[in-house]
C-alpha cells in the first residue's frame, strides 16, 4: 500500500510524479515568453539545445523562497531590474532586462551544482512544493478553474505527462515534446 494512500487523489498522484525527480539536480532554467521551465537531472543535447532528465513548464504562479524570504516568482517577469527606472508604458519584459530572469540567473550562479531535490510535497488543488534543501523551495500555484497551470514530463520521450489544468490532473498520457 503506497504511504500517499489516504491523501486526496489529486495531491496523491502530484507526490507520486513529483516523486521521480528526489535525487535530481536542477540542472537548468529557461524561459518561452512566460512559460517558465525548470529541467532536472542530466542535460542531453537535443535539436538546438539540451533538455534534461524531467522538464517542469510552469505557466500558474510560482516562486522560490530561501532562508532570508522569496527569490523571485513569475509577478518579477514584469518589472525592470532598476527598480528606480521611469515607468514605461513602452517597456517589454522581452526586450529589456527583467527583474525574474536576473534574481534567477543570481540564484542560480550562487548555487551552482548544490539545488538538489530532497523531497515534494503537493496540495489538492494541483499545488506543489519541491525542496532542495539549503532552505530552497519552489512552490507552484495554480490560481484557476481553466487552463493549464504546470507539468512534468521527460522531454523528447513518449512517457506520459503529468498535467495540472484548472488545479486538477488532467491527463497523463500525452507524448514527450
Amino acid at each position: 500500500m503506497s504511504q500517499h494512500a489516504n491523501l486526496p487523489p489529486t495531491r496523491q498522484q502530484v507526490i507520486a510524479a513529483l516523486s521521480r525527480i528526489i535525487g535530481l539536480p536542477l540542472s537548468a532554467v529557461r524561459r518561452a515568453a512566460d512559460l517558465r521551465t525548470f529541467q532536472f537531472g542530466q542535460l542531453r543535447p537535443v535539436d538546438c539545445g539540451s533538455v534534461g532528465d524531467f522538464a517542469l513548464h510552469v505557466q500558474c504562479p510560482w516562486r522560490i523562497e530561501g532562508l532570508d524570504g522569496m527569490v523571485t516568482g513569475r509577478s518579477d517577469l514584469w518589472e525592470p531590474v532598476d527598480e528606480n527606472a521611469p515607468g514605461d508604458e513602452n517597456w517589454d519584459y522581452e526586450k529589456s532586462p527583467n527583474l525574474q530572469d536576473a534574481r534567477l540567473e543570481r540564484w542560480l550562479t550562487q548555487h551552482q551544482g548544490s539545488l538538489v531535490v530532497e523531497s515534494v510535497d503537493a496540495d489538492e488543488c494541483g499545488g506543489a512544493a519541491i525542496n532542495f534543501g539549503h532552505g530552497f523551495v519552489l512552490r507552484l500555484f495554480p490560481a484557476g478553474t481553466r487552463g493549464e497551470d504546470w507539468r512534468l514530463f521527460r522531454p523528447k520521450t513518449d512517457a506520459p505527462h503529468l498535467v495540472i489544468r484548472g488545479g486538477r490532473v488532467e491527463s497523463d498520457g500525452e507524448p514527450g515534446a
